[in-house]
């Protein structure tokens, strides 16, 4: 198996091609419904050219949950931490922009497939323990970040009777109840009720607005 590192640009890109095709594959239909025929046929290149890059089916999907976990970690969690340090600032940007996405995947397939990270390992958790190794680091990041927040605001006491730790289990157990509410119902109105949640949790008075004509 090539790794990303040691590619030329162009063989760089096809693999990133690749991983993109499947990981948006298995989040919409499932690792079992998806077949790696269809992934080269979606991705434009032959079966031999996914091998090249991958192993087999299974370390493809690990590299996809590593690569949503990168998504998460760096480009959301890290962009919203570099641009504002108040930490109901923080939480408030990862609601609104995870409420946002929601709505547009609603708007776009009239359904909401929630978080790719945990549909892939409640899918393969047992069958494929790594990539429920991977998903647990992922999660493990995100708790860090929260766990940021909830030092912040301890330390401004905005928040009384918290643990950071306890206080950071709290809003990753908000987030993995509205991620499942989210999809079961086909509604963005349980990640803006955790973002709500959270936000009063750490005694913030910013809070998310429901669209118009719809109940808060």
């Amino acid at each position: 198996m090539l790794q990303a590192t040691t590619l030329s640009p162009k063989a760089a890109a096809t693999r990133q091609r690749i991983l993109d095709t499947a990981a948006a594959l298995f989040w919409k239909r499932s690792y079992h419904g998806v077949s790696v025929d269809e992934i080269a046929e979606t991705s434009g290149v032959n079966k031999a050219t996914i091998y090249r890059y991958f192993p087999d089916k299974a370390a493809l999907a690990l590299d996809v949950t590593r690569e949503h976990g990168r998504r998460i970690v760096e480009g959301l969690f890290g962009s919203i931490f570099a641009d504002t340090s108040e930490p109901d600032a923080r939480l408030y940007q990862f609601y609104h922009a995870t409420v946002c996405a929601h709505e547009a995947q609603l708007g776009e397939m009239h359904d909401i497939l929630g978080c790719p990270v945990t549909g892939l390992v409640l899918e393969l958790g047992y069958e494929l323990p790594n990539v429920r190794k991977e998903a647990a680091k992922v999660f493990a990041a995100v708790e860090d970040h929260f766990r940021e927040i909830a030092l912040d605001v301890i330390d401004t006491q905005a928040a009384e009777g918290w643990s950071a730790h306890s206080l950071a289990r709290a809003l990753m157990q908000l987030l993995h109840g509205a991620f499942v509410s989210a999809r079961l119902a086909a509604d963005a109105g349980p990640v803006r009720d955790a973002g709500n949640a959270s936000l009063a949790l750490i005694g913030s008075p910013l809070r998310l607005e429901a669209p118009s004509g719809e109940h808060p």
